[in-house]
């Protein structure tokens, strides 16, 4: 059952949703099916231990103790209980949107041709809109949606209707550039990184229009116009200006778009360190030290090991060696379980070694368990280092034969000297290799 598709959708659910899930399924309105329920109480028991489901087969026995199943009805009973899971899954996601949700209701009402109420249905949408910070595409995007739609069905006004074109139009125009900065800079990403060709021939015309009038001031077209222009030219102004933009309009993004745009500027500094400019350590601890403020580096409060790793090191390099004794254990518990001793002792491992505390490094690096190859090498080299610093001769000349005979047997991917990879525009890589 655990490699079954329903198995693998059931375990991703948190105990959370899996109590919501329980309810939805106890509807009458989504569910008329007990046997259904009971399939998923059996998985449900099963994931509540922790471990592996039991076979298929055991799990029917289970839940159905006085019937013996065919193989097709437990192919069909499956089959209904993946299609509930779905259907769940789609209304917790639209509970999670009040945008759509909002737009739904508008055509929801229109096509039961309740006008009055949705007219009432699209006001309180615009003052919901309005009220909330976020002034990112979808901003734009449904501000267009409720006033053509207000317009569209007040057919019997049009010479009013006919005034208010212009303003649609200008609603369409920043929707629209939006969206085609926000892709020409996933483009231009890309190629920054992966020196691949990207079509923006769209450009000069969209940086035509954001620069007439005030358009640049819109929070979500000016980050992105300076985004683009700062991965077109690499001047740093245009860096700036998107820190800046960042820092005064953070809470006008949804976290997906803050962080991919975090990236874009990170990625921007390590271009720079790779140019030999050191001091954009000190941009990319900050824009680090803003995303955990924002919260835009966790994904559902779990922070990836990797950011964990990078934080650490930027805040060495720029020797805020206090506030990364605050971060290590602060953020520990961010980290998924399996994670987290090992990144934490090796992230205070090198904390130590920062301080000179040589004795405290070691034990730490000698007690932990490292299980990752990159991981594993950055502790053996943290050590030699330490050794070094001791000057115990003896020792370091044994761990280096040690070593060497390690880099033999293992593939081990190397980076040039100095050169630090980039983070990819959806996926985080290492900030800097692990033994620098």
């Amino acid at each position: 059952m655990e490699n079954s598709r329903l198995g693998q959708l059931l375990a991703n659910l948190s105990p959370v949703e899996l109590r919501a899930f329980d309810r939805f399924l106890q509807s009458p309105y989504f569910n008329l099916r007990s046997d259904v329920y009971e399939l998923f109480q059996t998985i449900r028991s099963g994931l509540r231990v922790r471990e592996p489901l039991p076979e298929r087969g055991n799990v029917f026995r289970s839940a159905f103790p006085e019937k013996q199943l065919a193989d097709s009805e437990q192919h069909l009973l499956m089959n209904y209980l993946v299609k509930l899971f779905e259907q769940f899954i789609q209304i917790e996601q639209l509970n999670r949107n009040p945008d759509l949700e909002d737009w739904l209701r508008v055509k929801a009402l229109h096509r039961l041709g309740l006008t009055q109420e949705r007219n009432k249905a699209i006001k309180k949408a615009f003052q919901r809109l309005e009220k909330s910070d976020l002034r990112s595409a979808a901003y734009h995007e449904q501000r267009y949606r409720l006033r053509y739609e207000q317009l569209r069905q007040n057919r019997e006004q049009p010479e009013e209707n006919a005034r208010h074109l212009k303003e649609l139009t200008q609603m369409l125009n920043s929707t629209l550039v939006v969206m085609w900065l926000r892709q020409a800079s996933f483009l231009l990403s890309e190629k920054a990184v992966y020196n691949m060709d990207s079509d923006t021939w769209f450009l000069p015309e969209i940086f035509r229009w954001v620069e007439t009038g005030d358009h640049i001031s819109i929070p979500a077209v000016g980050a992105y116009y300076y985004a683009c222009k700062m991965l077109l030219t690499g001047e740093e102004h245009w860096f700036q200006y998107l820190k800046n933009t960042l820092e005064i309009h953070s809470t006008g993004f949804p976290p997906e778009e803050l962080y991919d745009l975090h990236l874009m500027a990170i990625n921007y500094c390590v271009r720079q360190l790779n140019a030999g400019k050191e001091y954009y350590f000190q941009e990319i601890h900050e824009l680090y030290k803003a995303g955990l403020e924002s919260k835009t580096l966790l994904n559902n409060g779990v922070l990836a090991p990797l950011t964990y790793f990078n934080i650490v090191v930027s805040g060495l390099k720029v020797k805020d060696l206090d506030w990364v004794a605050w971060f290590i254990p602060q953020y520990k518990n961010s980290l998924e379980r399996r994670y987290r001793d090992s990144a934490y002792s090796f992230n205070m491992a090198r904390l130590h070694y920062a301080r000179h505390e040589y004795g405290e490094a070691l034990l730490l690096l000698q007690k932990a368990n490292y299980r990752d190859m990159l991981t594993n090498l950055a502790a053996k080299t943290l050590m030699l280092k330490i050794y070094y610093e001791q000057g115990a001769q003896e020792v370091l000349r044994s761990h280096l034969e040690a070593m060497e005979h390690y880099l033999r047997r293992k593939r081990v991917i190397r980076l040039s000297p100095g050169k630090l990879p980039e983070h990819h525009p959806c996926h985080e890589t290492p900030l800097v290799a692990a033994g620098q």
